[in-house]
């Protein structure tokens, strides 16, 4: 039993029986309002990228906006990062908390960006301001972006070298920016005086107070109509709504555990891997994460505190099981989150946590959403939203020092946000998918950056063998190469991941997308082709990546995080990140899918036959033979089931459902569930672990598909029937773990299907 200490998110206390009681308010108005509340935060995203100049705001969207409760509950949200908005409840208790002996009043505004305060990772900055209507708080309102750069030992305020907070630049407690309407200039002297951006961090944070104005204006303006007490009425009945719905989709799904693991590659300093353990407990209309088990909190800057951790678990269930529900306060009410102080997911103070959004956090996030879409994938009605993992990775670069305008300058290329797409039970996954924690991604073009930035670029390109391969494929991965222009030098940095453990896993027995791939050519003949118009006719094909190879030079592959380095005339930056994950074993996908993908560029002709068993221009038989030969070749290569059935019944079952492409969950005469194939072998009791009863076998370097690389201390294993060789399961784990069990049904309920 955890103690109550370990509990971020604590059992909830909410009345079941005031959540069925019907709405307090007429349906219509409800409907026009809470649709009001969308439209405010719709205005104050608006507001805040017309006033703001940054590439990470106005650019890529990198920003969320939220109307409260008086009490600080979340009640209406923006559709841009999850992240923030997760967030910014416990950084407004942490205001509220701060504040309880000084007045709050009207006009009052407060900024934190301290990761202990319950910003997500430092260079995240939060505006809060309360509302008020007739002398009374009734609301509050807030944004929160990241920053180009608050301070700190590197460009970007995101440092490698970092070891504690304090080495990593400006950190605010909840302070008071505005003072009943006046701007109090000494804390702004202050955060100006601490960025190299203090003119785009001076329009951003206007941008800020623009948007709460926005928000407290519109909100006023439906209080003046309505009725503050109608308008406060609803903001409650949207929470009660979507905990009631969350809970009645938690409901329709069986009670058991599913579990995922996630890893994270550096620290840093060392090329260690850091472990994400997921544990989900479903039962009956509460749903317990449980992350106890992940490792201590890291030396270095990967760590994430409580605000980024919440954050994170939000962006990883809201996508999935709050589909076609309001995302607010509700979702989170119906989630008790475990995880125990000094671990790498919810640090202690004075841990660094720089990384921690593009680091820890993203793999909260994808790790929480591969273990939902396990639980989703047992019902027919929610099969749909199983998937892979979309997006594995957050490839983010730095740069900065002085523009080619002469200039201060920083920037963050976040086109990484392009992601590729998770495959589901029904299709492959979309190239361009976005992230998890971004509903609405945005990248800035290319000409923005070149605008911006002293660079020019080369290309931004998909690439080919980069999803995860599988029956449905995982979206493709992207990339983009640049290099400095028009300044004698830059000074950059990268923190990835997922460099040398995959993170975009697939489902049920699919391939994980590539891993992420960085590397700078020094001293190339970029600038000379350039000059002599030679460049562009390395660009055979329009959104072909070009042939870096003719541009000479010397390479350096970088390490999932690279400390500062610079960058000088002639070096050419590329950098690439993980496709999404597929779904089920590529050995069933369609013939004519296979051969399409070839004919369009998707996937190579050896990629084809080494991996889905297709040769194109043969006979449909021809690879039905090579195929069968595929699966009975890995059976000859498996070790034998670790564990013999027990307790199974072959007589006649039911199908309850189909657990994956192939593995499904059936009933026994005497109401006993197992776990077995399709081909009609039987593996164990449900609550077993049906992986200890499948035929298993560690990939060898020679058969991982290229792109994919493993840490000294991990390997990929898959699991397969040992009647007909068909892969069920292929996971990244430790090397000499036992297999993690990722599914156990206690009870099945009949409102699944």
């Amino acid at each position: 039993m955890n103690n109550i200490d370990d509990y971020v998110l604590g059992p909830s206390i909410a009345n079941r029986d005031e959540l069925d009681k019907p709405l307090s308010v007429d349906p219509i108005i409800f409907e026009i309002i809470r649709n009001k509340f969308q439209a405010i935060n719709e205005e104050q995203a608006l507001a805040l990228k017309e006033v703001s100049v940054s590439p990470i705001v106005a650019g890529a969207g990198d920003f969320n906006n939220a109307l409260f409760t008086a009490d600080g509950r979340l009640a209406s949200m923006g559709p841009q990062v999850v992240f923030h908005s997760g967030a910014m409840p416990l950084i407004l208790k942490n205001v509220m908390e701060d504040f309880a002996d000084e007045e709050i009043s009207d006009g009052d505004m407060y900024i934190v960006n301290d990761p202990y305060k319950g910003a997500v990772h430092h260079p995240d900055v939060t505006i809060m301001a309360p509302i008020f209507f007739e002398g009374e708080l009734v609301s509050w309102t807030g944004v929160t972006a990241h920053q180009v750069d608050m301070g700190g030992m590197s460009v970007g305020s995101v440092s490698v070298r970092a070891k504690e907070k304090q080495q990593e630049g400006l950190m605010m407690p909840p302070m008071r920016l505005i003072e009943k309407g006046k701007m109090r200039l000494d804390i702004w002297r202050m955060i100006m005086n601490m960025t190299r951006q203090p003119q785009m961090i001076g329009l951003d944070l206007k941008g800020f107070i623009a948007s709460n104005v926005v928000a407290r204006d519109r909100l006023t303006e439906l209080m003046q109509q309505y009725g503050a007490k109608t308008i406060l009425t609803v903001m409650e009945e949207l929470i009660r709504y979507s905990e009631r719905k969350t809970r009645e989709h938690l409901r329709s799904l069986p009670d058991g555990e599913v579990r995922t693991r996630g890893y994270l590659d550096h620290d840093g300093t060392e090329n260690k891997v850091y472990k994400t353990d997921v544990k989900i407990i479903k039962e009956g209309d509460r749903l317990t994460i449980d992350m106890s088990d992940s490792s201590p909190q890291a030396y270095g800057y990967i760590n994430c505190a409580e605000g980024c951790l919440i954050g994170a678990i939000l962006g990883g269930v809201a996508p999935l099981l709050g589909s076609g529900i309001p995302w607010n306060q509700g979702i989170l009410n119906s989630i008790e989150v475990i995880a125990p102080k000094g671990l790498i997911c919810n640090a202690n103070a004075p841990a660094a946590t720089g990384a921690a959004t593009i680091g820890q956090g993203w793999v909260i996030t994808l790790t929480t959403a591969h273990a939902i879409s396990k639980l989703l994938a047992l019902s027919e009605k929610s099969r749909k939203h199983s998937q892979g993992v979309t997006h594995g990775t957050m490839a983010a670069l730095f740069t900065g020092d002085t523009n080619q305008h002469g200039e201060p300058f920083g920037n963050q290329l976040i086109d990484a946000q392009i992601g590729g797409g998770g495959a589901n039970p029904f299709a492959d996954g979309m190239d361009q998918a976005g992230c998890f924690v971004s509903p609405r991604p945005h990248i800035p073009n290319i000409e923005y950056n070149e605008m911006h930035s002293p660079m020019l670029f080369l290309y931004r390109s998909f690439f080919p063998d980069t999803g995860g391969d599988g029956e449905h494929r995982g979206g493709r991965a992207a990339g983009t190469a640049w290099t400095p222009h028009g300044v004698d030098r830059l000074r950059c940095s990268l923190t990835s991941h997922g460099v040398e453990v995959p993170i975009s896993y697939g489902q049920f027995g699919a391939y994980p997308g590539v891993c992420s791939n960085a590397m700078i050519i020094h001293d190339s003949d970029v600038g000379q082709k350039y000059a002599e118009s030679d460049l562009p006719l390395i660009l055979e094909e329009v959104g072909e990546p070009m042939d870096l190879d003719s541009l000479g030079g010397k390479v350096q592959v970088l390490a999932a995080k690279q400390d500062e380095l610079p960058l000088m005339p002639g070096d050419v930056v590329q950098y690439t990140w993980q496709g999404g994950g597929g779904y089920g074993d590529p050995l069933q996908r369609k013939i004519e899918e296979v051969i399409t993908d070839v004919d369009i560029g998707y996937v190579s002709a050896e990629r084809a036959e080494k991996i889905y068993g297709v040769v194109t221009n043969e006979a449909e038989e021809e690879t039905i033979k090579r195929r069968n030969a595929m699966q009975k070749e890995r059976l000859s290569k498996a070790d034998s089931p670790s564990k013999l059935s027990s307790n199974i019944d072959t007589g006649d079952r039911v199908t309850l459902s189909r657990f994956g492409a192939g593995l499904l969950l059936t009933q026994t005469s005497d109401s006993s569930l197992q776990f077995e194939c399709e081909c009609g072998c039987v593996f164990c009791n449900a609550q077993e672990n049906w992986k200890e009863h499948t035929s298993s076998h560690s990939l060898t370097k020679e058969e991982l598909p290229e792109g994919i690389r493993l840490h000294t201390t991990m390997e990929l294993v898959e699991y397969l029937c040992p009647e007909c060789g068909r892969r069920h399961a292929l996971d990244v784990k430790e090397k000499g773990m036992q297999p993690l069990q990722d599914m156990k049904i206690t009870r099945w309920v009949e409102e699944v299907n």
